[in-house]
């Protein structure tokens, strides 16, 4: 006895001539969405992008499952898989856009310095919700081409080619972010072998060959990874760091800020103080005499890193300076 799997309906839309997209506007997409469907999925022949203004519910995408609500909004290939069922009560309002991107992306983005066969399949791969919140810029020019789609103002066809390739832009950039956060991840156990090795021994003279050997990669491959996980090179985090202990130093022993620099493992005063100023904003002896006069500073102290500031590398050299 053979078992059926669950029903996946095809929804066909033929969008008009000539245009790369057919809207689905207005009142009639504010409704309870699964009343009649359930959970049952369904696929199109083109490119949906939906917009939620208001309302809540699941969203099903292949195997994996939302929760949507106002300010979400999709993006789904054609031939995957999705549906979007209200929770129970729910009137929820959205409107879609079906766009043929592939003839776009063919016809449109030839010009384009990455050919138009890797776009396609870069574009197709996944389908996806975000959120405003997080991820606005293709949600906004969702919107604008909603609008366009609506107003149809002068030069609006001019406007809809410009506007998709944008979001073509816009889809490319999530996959660079969705293989970024992939290889985060599969770098986590490596960067927590350093970022331990680290917090053990930030007052001796650390090396980049040192945490790179305790952390199990090579030189140039952990340099890479530190940095796409931490957001920081190496040298930023170890001062940061020492920055951070020297504070708690300050605040609990009466000690000459040159003894400070040498038990956070500064080499010399001069790149303690530089680096103490770019962290928190005040010289070592601003903050103790600040510290001293308001009371104890931990909750309030500002210790950052920014990208670009300028640091001591590894060799000695000054890094570059903040743009």
């Amino acid at each position: 006895m053979t078992t059926k799997g669950p029903a996946i309906e095809f929804r066909y839309y033929e969008k008009p001539g000539g245009d790369y997209i057919l809207p689905k506007l207005g009142s009639g997409w504010e409704i309870h969405y699964g009343e009649d469907t359930g959970d049952t999925l369904h696929f199109h022949n083109l490119f949906e992008f939906g917009y939620c203004y208001r309302g809540a519910g699941h969203l099903m995408i292949t195997e994996k499952e939302y929760r949507y609500k106002g300010g979400c909004y999709t993006a789904i290939p054609a031939n995957i898989p999705h549906t979007t069922v209200s929770d129970p009560g729910q009137i929820c309002k959205w409107e879609f856009l079906f766009v043929d991107l592939d003839a776009f992306i063919v016809e449109e983005m030839r010009d384009f310095r990455v050919d138009t066969d890797e776009i396609l399949r870069v574009v197709n791969r996944h389908g996806t919700m975000k959120t405003m919140v997080h991820h606005p810029r293709l949600g906004q020019l969702i919107r604008m081409l909603i609008e366009e789609c609506r107003a149809k103002d002068a030069y609006y066809e001019e406007s809809i080619k410009g506007h998709l390739r944008a979001v073509v832009v816009e889809l490319l950039r999530l996959s660079e972010e969705r293989e970024l956060r992939k290889r985060s991840t599969r770098y986590e156990k490596y960067i927590e072998r350093a970022l331990d090795y680290i917090s053990r021994h930030y007052q001796e003279d650390i090396r980049i060959e040192e945490l790179a050997d305790a952390s199990g990669l090579s030189e140039s491959h952990f340099r890479r990874a530190f940095e796409e996980s931490i957001h920081m090179r190496p040298v930023e985090y170890l001062n940061m760091t020492r920055i951070d202990k020297a504070c708690e130093l300050l605040l609990r022993e009466d000690v000459a800020m040159t003894d400070v620099a040498h038990r956070v493992g500064f080499q010399t005063a001069s790149s303690f103080n530089r680096n103490f100023k770019r962290l928190t904003g005040s010289t070592p002896l601003q903050w103790k005499l600040r510290a001293v006069r308001e009371g104890d500073m931990r909750k309030t102290r500002r210790v950052s890193a920014l990208k670009g500031w300028e640091a001591e590398d590894w060799e000695g050299q000054r890094g570059p300076g903040k743009e």
